[in-house]
């Protein structure tokens, strides 16, 4: 059996931040009665926190400890510390602590620590998710870099899938990381003598630091806006979780002075540049509306929602952006077209349809 996880050492702690309280309202949400309430519950946790209060942030500074998986860390001896687990499932946790243990036992030169200087571990659950790198990956790599330059750390990543690899890359760039101070990891076992980690930023559905969005400034500061002021966001290159008989509403939309835009398909400046300026954001929830978080203040966003999707991470951004957020349940339609249930297109009824482009 496993070791029992433990704790993150706090005699580690070389940088501890005090990421600011925030107050949080209600979303609205149309067609609430379609949302399951096995889906719903963890959810209303979420939305119905008045007020996140502060709370610390830490980063930390471990010897001699393996990473594997999408960032989950061990000590020497193969002993997992539970503050890195992200959304793992049991059974990931398993195999990567198998892995780490037959490394471990193996020995030779891949057991060997990697002893080039501080390593910050940017990587974790959902590393092939543009949203998750943007909003809880970057935002450490930006914290460090900012804080405790000093170090000169390295930057520990993951081999993401398609234009994903450019967008980090580029992202990195534009805070001012060398990427030649990257190191690009796959699943397998690593030893590192010196390893950071951030702690506290995040945890994915149930809270998120106004923190993250000191990188996010960081990268709009460095592109002009663009001058759509309303976007209507599709999934086109995706290919799944799609609006049925979408053409005919982006031609709706284009008739409203909206104009459609596929993220998927644009390199990171042009995204940035194009939330940036936009007044009036409506799409399907996913990655790519991750990028409300360039809007300005005050934007409004539709967000437009599977019935059973369970999601809290939009209403994050929006509210510690000062967004005029609100997401429609859609009923879903047809086979399941991705990874997860709420992967099918969805039915946008011609009263939501006419509601949410009525001005």
């Amino acid at each position: 059996m496993p070791p029992t996880p433990i704790s993150l050492p706090d005699g580690a702690v070389i940088l501890s931040l005090m990421s600011p309280g925030f107050d949080a309202a209600y979303p609205r949400v149309v067609n609430k009665e379609l949302i399951p309430p096995d889906v719903l519950q963890p959810m209303e946790w979420a939305w119905t926190t008045r007020r996140f209060p502060e709370r610390p942030v830490r980063v930390l500074r471990l010897t001699d400890v393996w990473v594997a998986k999408e960032g989950l860390v061990f000590d020497r001896d193969g002993t997992l510390y539970r503050e890195t687990i992200t959304q793992h499932s049991m059974g990931e946790i398993e195999q990567a602590q198998a892995a780490v243990l037959e490394a471990i036992g193996r020995g030779g030169p891949a057991a060997e620590p990697d002893a080039g200087g501080p390593v910050l571990l940017c990587k974790k659950r959902g590393i092939g998710n543009y949203g998750h790198w943007l909003m809880e990956m970057l935002p450490k790599a930006q914290l460090v870099h900012h804080h405790l330059p000093e170090l000169e750390a390295r930057f520990l990543v993951a081999h993401a899938p398609g234009q994903l690899n450019d967008t980090m890359a580029f992202s990195l760039s534009m805070l001012g990381v060398d990427l030649a101070r990257t190191i690009v990891a796959d699943d397998t076992p690593r030893r590192f003598a010196d390893l950071l980690l951030v702690d506290g930023l995040s945890e994915h559905g149930g809270y998120m630091s106004p923190l993250v969005l000191d990188s996010v400034e960081a990268l709009a500061a460095r592109v002009p806006p663009a001058g759509a002021e309303r976007l209507f966001v599709t999934r086109r290159s995706t290919g799944f979780r799609r609006v049925v008989g979408e053409d005919d509403l982006i031609a709706h939309a284009q008739s409203r002075g909206y104009a459609p835009v596929d993220p998927g398909a644009l390199t990171l400046p042009q995204q940035v540049s194009l939330f940036k300026g936009a007044r009036r954001i409506v799409g399907v929830m996913g990655a790519a509306m991750t990028n409300i978080a360039f809007a300005p203040p005050g934007a409004r966003v539709v967000t437009l929602t599977p019935a059973g999707m369970p999601d809290t991470f939009f209403w994050f951004i929006a509210t510690l952006r000062g967004l005029d957020y609100a997401e429609v349940r859609c009923p879903q339609s047809g086979p399941v077209l991705g990874v997860m249930p709420w992967d099918t297109d969805l039915v946008l009824s011609a009263r939501d349809r006419e509601r949410i482009f009525a001005d």
